[in-house]
């Protein structure tokens, strides 16, 4: 070529170039609309892979919450590789939960490390661990300027939620009066889509996001959400609704069948509206993979793989027996075999059945030493199985896969005795067990160990005085079980008081300091005092963590009995009445619930509650039930 006509091939290169960056510019103005003024903005500054006709974007879900490393890298490998015009996020970039600004910058830095191979623009959403005290929300604002924001997309309008916004998963009411005008002011788009973290539809008609369906009415509309780490495809309001999967967090990967698989959401706009695929990083996956009807059967096949292993024992012989239990609607295949073992052998080693719907089968495996080991080393046997429901033409794979670990020295029975364990009166007791009638149960109650004489269990148990019940499981060839206990205590209830005026609500001490675990009080001075009408920590409490409640008052009782208090909390407590520890939920933890029992007379009985919040959630419940009355909240007296 000569150099004349290179020249002249260079220069039009150039225009050629500047030309269509210039048209790709004017593209992102004409269909990308915004009205935040902020320097700072909730998205890259990178361009817009733009179509003039429909468009395609990718969707990440959670990265975090036990995070596996390299997982979300590889999808935004895979995203390159489809060339989106942007990819949008449903929250939980970073581990978070922290309000050390170094430890902040630094995920926030190890974050954009990896997002900055994305070759596309990026939409953050913020998730719980992302936003989830005034530290993080101050941090995000400085860094994306919003929390919640909406733009327009070749007239699709995105709405993008902060679900950590007010208290829980909740809105504040700037924010449901922000997403309410943005809807009333943009009416004639194509199509609406909402991003947010948390699926508040399933949470109930408390957190806001009711008002903002209701404003939605009327329209074509699509929402995203994730957080659970589950994927989940739902129908509400004749409009989709879809929880995510992950990408890189936490999840136990049981498969598409069971909601539990990284993947990447690719999203097809079209005439008709959005068109969702699930691109699993090693292929595709329906849309409608994991729904409502699946879950169950997924959750029914969960239960089934729990096989209750069970020993029986006679002379120097072994009998293993295993429960398969199908409660699905469906059929349920069973394989399995045995690996080989040094020390003994089996009668059968390979198995395959199959389950009918609301079926039970039971798997019994006799085993021997082996001849000439006079000392025998009782190592587990160990069965790999495989069960699930046999799968549709072009549908993905829907099984679990294992090994089991049965170990042939346990003491495990798994006879159900009734948990109450107190009485006052008389108490009747019920033995269960998940096998089938090839098996009975042996009992005493004067303290000695059953054997095949013992006697039959045919009815309930009626105990009238303190007694240690003792059971085996035993079959009709002689093989009988390890032996179960349980003490069952007949108990005088615990006296009323009298208490003279009483008025709702319960006195309280309020204390600061780290604590981890329920302290001593009575070495503590109260920085405040008061009376409150609810257990309600957030409400006392003068900064955001660390610190300790002591409630204190009276519980009325309208019926002498024995009643179950059931105590949740985050972070720790304990449940005191008449002085007597009832509940231990103590210790740094997230919510959760114990129970405990204590026999009351009929009238007033003096309650005490030691609480303490060490960080992240505050929440105190006290519930109570008994034989007469159904679980309810307890009302407090001072």
């Amino acid at each position: 070529m000569r150099p004349y006509n290179f020249y002249k091939y260079c220069f039009a290169l150039c225009i050629c170039i500047a030309f269509y960056q210039n048209t790709k510019a004017q593209n992102d103005d004409m269909f990308f609309k915004h009205t935040i003024q902020e320097e700072k903005k909730p998205w890259t500054d990178k361009p817009f892979y733009n179509d003039p006709n429909n468009f395609q974007f990718a969707i990440v879900s959670d990265r975090t919450g036990g995070h596996r490393e390299g997982v979300f890298g590889k999808g935004l490998e895979k995203i390159n590789q489809l060339y989106p015009e942007f990819v949008m996020s449903v929250g939980d970039l970073i581990e978070g939960y922290t309000k050390d600004p170094t430890l902040l910058k630094w995920q926030w830095k190890e974050f954009h490390g990896i997002l900055d191979t994305l070759q596309t623009k990026f939409f953050y959403v913020a998730g719980n661990h992302d936003y989830s005290n005034p530290t993080m929300g101050e941090d995000w604002k400085a860094r994306y300027g919003k929390d919640y924001y909406h733009f327009k997309y070749k007239d699709v309008l995105f709405l993008v939620l902060n679900t950590n916004d007010g208290d829980g998963v909740l809105m504040g009411r700037d924010q449901i009066e922000f997403l309410k005008e943005t809807i009333a002011q943009n009416t004639d788009v194509r199509w609406t889509m909402v991003f947010m973290h948390h699926p508040m539809w399933t949470f109930g008609d408390v957190n806001g996001f009711d008002e903002v369906e209701e404003a939605l009415k009327g329209r074509d509309y699509t929402v995203f959400a994730g957080h659970t780490h589950r994927y989940l495809h739902e129908v509400k309001n004749d409009q989709n609704h879809y929880v995510l999967g992950t990408t890189g967090g936490g999840s136990a990967l049981r498969g598409p069948r069971f909601g539990e698989f990284d993947h990447v959401g690719w999203v097809t706009m079209t005439d008709s509206g959005p068109k969702l695929v699930n691109l699993e990083l090693s292929g595709i996956i329906d849309q409608d993979v994991s729904n409502v009807n699946s879950i169950a059967l997924a959750r029914e096949l969960i239960e089934s793989t729990d096989f209750k292993p069970l020993v029986l024992y006679k002379n120097d012989e072994r009998k293993v027996v295993l429960s398969l239990n199908n409660s699905s609607e469906k059929t349920i295949y069973f394989k399995g075999q045995l690996y080989h073992h040094h020390q003994i052998e089996t009668d059968v080693s390979k198995f395959e059945l199959e389950l009918e719907p609301k079926s039970f089968h039971q798997i019994v495996i006799n085993t021997t030493p082996l001849v000439g080991n006079r000392e025998v080393n009782w190592d587990p046997l160990e069965l790999e199985w495989e069960m699930g429901y046999e799968p549709e033409f072009m549908t993905s794979e829907f099984s679990l896969k294992g090994i089991e670990v049965v170990a042939l020295d346990t003491n495990e029975t798994n006879i159900n005795f009734t948990e109450k364990d107190i009485f006052i009166d008389e108490q009747i007791v019920e033995l269960n067990h998940p096998y089938t009638n090839n098996l009975t149960v042996k009992y005493t109650l004067d303290g000695t160990k059953p054997n095949l004489e013992s006697q039959t269990l045919k009815d309930d148990v009626m105990l009238k005085n303190t007694t240690i019940v003792n059971a085996v499981l035993s079959d009709s060839e002689g093989f009988i079980s390890h032996v179960s206990t349980k003490e069952y205590r007949k108990v005088k209830p615990e006296s009323a008081i009298k208490v003279r005026h009483p008025k709702q609500g319960l006195a309280y001490s309020y204390y600061e300091d780290d604590f981890t675990r329920v302290p001593d009080f009575k070495v503590l001075t109260p920085k405040s005092s008061g009376v409150t009408l609810e257990l309600d920590p957030d409400k006392i409490g003068e900064r955001l963590d660390h610190y300790a409640i002591q409630y204190s008052g009276y519980i009325k009782i309208t019926e002498t009995g024995v009643y179950t208090f059931h105590l949740m909390s985050d972070d720790g407590a304990k449940l005191y009445i008449n002085e007597l520890e009832v509940v231990d939920n103590d210790g740094s933890h997230d919510t959760s619930v114990k129970k405990g029992r204590i026999a009351l007379k009929k009238g007033w009985h003096p309650i005490r509650i030691d609480y303490f919040e060490d960080y992240l959630g505050e929440r105190l419940e006290l519930e109570y039930s008994s034989e007469n009355r159904k679980k309810s909240k307890v009302e407090l007296w001072h």
